[in-house]
């Protein structure tokens, strides 16, 4: 099978990749972006596209299935370029994988595609009415697009047209002001109304499944017993913040003014202006139709695994570390062992006390990047603390390589070059003078054992780290 996927290098996009390169059925998959994907894969093949472009069914040619997920979320854009995107963009995407002959088409929709208003019949289920919202931008594009897959589906019955439409997606790669708020461990109540979440790798599931049984109509994917932010906070020990009425308008005056401060990506205001509307969905569909049993079922189990395995800020044992080893190797002369290696490789800690870094080899020397390389050419994924036990010496790679505690995607080598930083730093505690000293005294910190501390955390703060669990094995 071979598969085309629009906006493979965003949140979702990268989950539901990882899981076409492990599915052995999938022999090709085409990512359409803008930015390289996350994830490295000789099946897969990155293409630097426009959704709007017109020749874009070019690089639909011999593909089965369309995974369509491009498209603006909280970015604040004009609202023509929000809907030349968003809808002209969808539709030309839909029209090509018509002509190219493609038998099935999945579109990541949203439940907002049901209108974000008050008076919907809770919970909502596939066949409630969809209410177009004109002030709402996500929310209109969502309604409109799923307007033409209506005359579309009619135009065309022999391709299977499944509409995702999941709740707001909680994950590790959350761009937008929701993302730097959770990050920081705070959250915001505007209202007591339930917040309708959904783990993101949940909803990569779900879209396997539509592949896998061609899927027909549309499916809520939402969590159960969802909570208030407010109830939410106390489940997972997050800051809350109340906003009532009043501050909401002081910040919709001062909104304009405080755009230039702000970093990242502006936020459509109206995200927060509908807020405070109900939007519990049933999933029960998607249960029964497709299989779907989501890995973290409720609102609960959500929150905790978002505190325990998403970063809050690089352990400041591991970034004074990483630091060191990046100012060693601009020293060291360059290393013939590496001769002829071009690896660019994604460090992804996981844990509160992790983070993303690179490690690039280039011209027989390694480089410790602060930033994630696009491509990489393996992903190491390892948790805060089983990286600080090996530091500290009380287990050794090999060992967490069998228990899954270190996970690769990728080149192999991405595992022996952890090793040879590793190995390093232990050789270097031998050392006499100054060097050794440093090295020595890094080694006690890491020995004095206790969970990671992200640097922003004082020294009497501590958080369980839970690792990942293989994915494979879902």
């Amino acid at each position: 099978m071979k598969v085309v996927v629009t906006g493979g290098s965003g949140q979702l996009g990268t989950v539901l990749l990882r899981r076409l390169l492990r599915d052995r059925t999938v022999k090709q998959i085409i990512s359409i972006d803008l930015r390289p994907p996350a994830l490295p894969g000789h099946k897969l093949k990155y293409v630097r596209a426009d959704v709007r472009d017109s020749d874009i069914g070019q690089h639909f040619t011999g593909c089965d299935a369309l995974f369509h997920l491009a498209f603006v979320v909280t970015h604040y854009l004009p609202r023509p370029e929000v809907d030349s995107i968003n809808i002209e963009g969808s539709k030309n995407i839909f029209r090509a994988a018509a002509a190219a002959g493609l038998k099935q088409v999945i579109y990541s929709s949203s439940i907002a595609a049901y209108g974000v208003v008050p008076g919907h019949k809770l919970p909502l289920t596939e066949d409630a009415p969809r209410i177009h919202q004109p002030d709402f931008a996500y929310s209109a594009t969502k309604w409109q697009v799923e307007e033409f897959l209506d005359e579309f589906e009619r135009a065309h019955p022999d391709i299977a047209v499944t509409r995702l439409r999941p709740s707001i997606l909680l994950g590790r790669t959350m761009d937008h002001q929701l993302g730097v708020m959770l990050r920081s461990r705070t959250l915001f109540s505007i209202s007591d109304k339930p917040m309708p979440i959904v783990w993101d790798e949940d909803v990569a599931d779900a879209a396997m499944l539509a592949l896998r049984k061609q899927a027909r109509g549309a499916f809520n994917l939402c969590a159960d017993n969802l909570l208030s932010p407010a109830d939410l906070s106390r489940e997972g020990g997050l800051r809350n913040i109340h906003l009532g009425p009043s501050a909401l308008k002081v910040l919709a005056k001062i909104d304009p003014l405080l755009r230039p401060l702000r970093k990242g990506r502006e936020q459509d205001p109206a995200w927060i202006k509908n807020a405070g509307v109900g939007m519990v969905a049933s999933s029960l569909r998607a249960r029964e139709v497709l299989g779907w049993k989501p890995r973290f079922p409720t609102a609960k189990a959500i929150i905790r695994h978002y505190v325990e395995s998403v970063p809050r800020k690089l352990d400041l044992r591991l970034a004074t570390f990483f630091r060191g080893v990046a100012m060693s190797a601009k020293k060291m002369p360059p290393d013939v062992q590496l001769q002829g290696m071009d690896s660019r490789i994604h460090l992804q800690i996981t844990g509160p006390g992790g983070g993303d870094l690179g490690i690039i080899v280039d011209s027989c020397r390694v480089h410790i990047e602060k930033e994630a390389p696009r491509p990489p050419t393996a992903v190491l994924r390892i948790a805060d603390q089983t990286l600080i036990d090996l530091l500290a010496g009380r287990t050794d790679l090999g060992a967490a390589q069998l228990t899954g505690k270190v996970q690769i995607d990728g080149e192999p080598r991405a595992a022996m070059l952890l090793g040879a930083i590793l190995a390093r730093f232990k050789q270097s505690t031998q050392l006499p003078g100054v060097p050794g000293f440093f090295a020595r005294g890094m080694a006690a910190w890491f020995r004095r054992g206790g969970p990671a501390k992200s640097a922003t955390e004082s020294t009497t703060e501590s958080t369980t780290a839970t690792e990942e669990k293989e994915e494979s094995s879902r």
